[in-house]
């Protein structure tokens, strides 16, 4: 497995950091504003958006929501799509590398604290950082 550092892309971007699959810290890109109008049921034109990764990544969050609560697997899958897709943008991984960064391990204790901070990063919300500092322990 690479270490974190030898992977960065030229054009790395920091943002939230969160320990994955191998223990070691990431960083996830920060998200910046994205508003575009949207239309209410009365037709009426608002304003949408909020913390965004694109107009790409807002469809993957889409199709997160308008999956049926109960398809974990479905739901599983979108957010495997999501994070793949983050850490893309800042590192040059191998399909096996995200195979054992994104891992899913029920034996992992660490793994329900690890996603929901994932999960924070993808609706674009920061984890809360620790007394050390960092918001990845």
């Amino acid at each position: 497995m690479p270490d974190e550092a030898s992977t960065r892309r030229p054009d790395f971007s920091d943002g939230p950091k969160v320990a994955l699959g191998d223990g070691q810290i990431w960083t996830l890109p920060r998200p910046w504003l994205r508003l575009y109008p949207t239309r209410d049921g009365d037709g009426r034109i608002g304003v949408g958006g909020g913390p965004s990764f694109g107009a790409e990544f807002e469809d993957l969050i889409d199709e997160l929501t308008d999956c049926d609560p109960d398809d974990h697997a479905g739901r599983l899958a979108v957010q495997f799509r999501m994070t793949a897709a983050l850490l893309l943008r800042n590192y040059d991984l191998t399909d096996r590398d995200l195979r054992r960064l994104l891992v899913v391990d029920a034996e992992d204790p660490d793994c329900r604290d690890r996603w929901a901070k994932i999960n924070l990063v993808l609706t674009g919300r920061s984890p809360k950082p620790s007394a050390d500092g960092s918001a990845a322990r």
